[in-house]
């Protein structure tokens, strides 16, 4: 709390602002409409509760009379006022299906509170998301922009090459069109990358100019359980089977509801009454107190109890098959997703390494180009090579990140904690990503003019 507190003060001390993971998921909090939503229909379902229970409590009311009459009597008329007042409690004493709609009442209210932790727990994944793939396209384009200066300086070497007559043009062509798709890669990057950030300002309402970036000597590691734990805790903790469970429930005891709609119900009426009663000319005090049971049984309600019966029992197999599609879609994603967190940890050694020989490869490559026992298609190669795994690795550090988070999200196992951990993989140096705030300024690409080849 005392965090909001500080990230509040320095909202309202401008506009934009920088922050890491922690500081992004307190402003998504405070500001994403999903979870607001999902707020509003927890406080309605409980609610929702209170009205079924009222059926059950009793009804205590309260009520005055006062009446003007005019009597004729032996030729006289006389004007008489009456004043009556009476209390009445009522008492449900059996009446099943009034217990049933408030056990169904109470399993709707029970599932929109898991609908509440889910859409805290979606939250969790989609700041977490928006986050690092602000990240990831600030690293692409970052890379981007290394490859489009790389290439520029290669073609215009090869340029210079051209014109003293050491190769022969169409290395200048494939110079060419090698920067060509480099500048058109940088353009698409800084689109993703705006993209990206709105994404992230969707979430907060706010415009983050800075963020915290993902360290370097972060220790990715395989999950320790075996996959089949992970799957058992799915399918008892995950909040989707846990509401699709609620409404099972619901929709039973709702259908219980239908058909105990034939039952008898009972009820106690307790009532007094304290007033005036005429007779002839003249008005009595009287009091009066009644104590009575009233028992009916439904015969026909033109047909809609039995509707209303079978309608609750179609609603209970369409909720039994939705509790196995989720648990189906749960074991699925959570077998997926271990074994891909299980390849991604490989991935990203195997793409740290690429991008250390890749290196190595460009520079044995360049040496050759310059002692002439390499031709420029080589050279161009290397370099995309070299960039290409630099952002596959950027992308496979990103990817892990997701991954083992939708992992704890369907295991039901996700929480803030799990936000504190993320935010200590990231350094105290922030990077700016607003491009609205700094924009990216992409050179126009410069036009190689190349001499027309002499005829023989």
């Amino acid at each position: 709390m005392k965090k909001l507190i500080a990230l509040t003060s320095v909202l309202f001390a401008g506009n934009a602002m920088a922050a890491d993971l922690l500081d992004v998921y307190q402003l998504s909090l405070a500001n994403d409409a999903e979870l607001a939503s999902a707020a509003a229909k927890r406080e309605a379902g409980d609610y929702q509760v209170s009205l079924a229970r009222a059926a059950l409590l009793p009804q205590v009311s309260i009520g005055a009379t006062h009446s003007e009459s005019s009597i004729e009597a032996g030729g006289s008329t006389d004007d008489v006022s009456t004043t009556s007042y009476n209390a009445t409690i009522s008492q449900t004493l059996f009446n099943l299906n009034s217990w049933y709609i408030y056990q169904a009442a109470a399993s709707g209210g029970d599932a929109s509170n898991l609908e509440f932790a889910l859409s805290q727990q979606q939250l969790i994944v989609r700041t977490s998301e928006a986050y690092f793939n602000v990240l990831r396209e600030k690293e692409n384009l970052e890379t981007a922009q290394a490859e489009e200066k790389a290439v520029k300086r290669q073609l215009e070497q090869t340029q210079q090459r051209f014109e003293v007559g050491l190769i022969a043009i169409t290395e200048v062509y494939e110079a060419e069109a090698s920067y060509d798709l480099a500048y058109a890669n940088l353009v698409g990057q800084e689109a993703a990358l705006d993209i990206s950030f709105e994404a992230l300002e969707q979430l907060t309402s706010q415009q983050v100019t800075e963020l915290s970036r993902l360290k370097t000597d972060i220790d990715y590691i395989t999950p320790e359980q075996p996959v089949e734990e992970w799957v058992e805790k799915g399918l008892t903790m995950y909040a989707g089977i846990l509401i699709a469970r609620e409404g099972v429930y619901a929709s039973e005891y709702n259908s219980k509801a239908g058909w105990s709609s034939y039952a008898p119900q009972i009820d106690a009426q307790l009532s007094y009454i304290d007033g005036e009663q005429p007779f002839g000319n003249t008005v009595f005090e009287s009091t009066a107190t009644t104590l009575g049971i009233t028992a009916k049984i439904p015969l026909f309600a033109g047909g809609s109890n039995y509707a209303r019966a079978k309608q609750a029992a179609a609603q209970t197999t369409q909720a039994s098959a939705d509790l196995d599609s989720q648990q189906r879609t749960v074991k699925n994603n959570i077998r997926s997703l271990y074994r891909t967190v299980q390849t991604d940890v490989l991935t990203i050694k195997a793409r740290k390494r690429a991008t250390v020989s890749s290196r190595s490869a460009l520079e044995a490559t360049e040496t050759g180009y310059q002692v002439g026992t390499r031709n420029i298609v080589e050279v161009l190669n290397a370099q995309r090579n070299l960039f290409s795994a630099q952002r596959d690795y950027a992308n496979a550090r990103y990817d892990y990140i997701i991954h083992i988070l939708n992992l704890k999200f369907f295991s039901g196992s996700l929480g803030e904690p799990d936000i504190e951990k993320l935010n200590l993989w990231l350094s105290n140096n922030k990077t700016a990503i607003n491009p609205q705030v700094q924009p990216t300024k992409t050179p126009t690409p410069a036009k190689v003019t190349v001499p027309p080849i002499k005829k023989t």
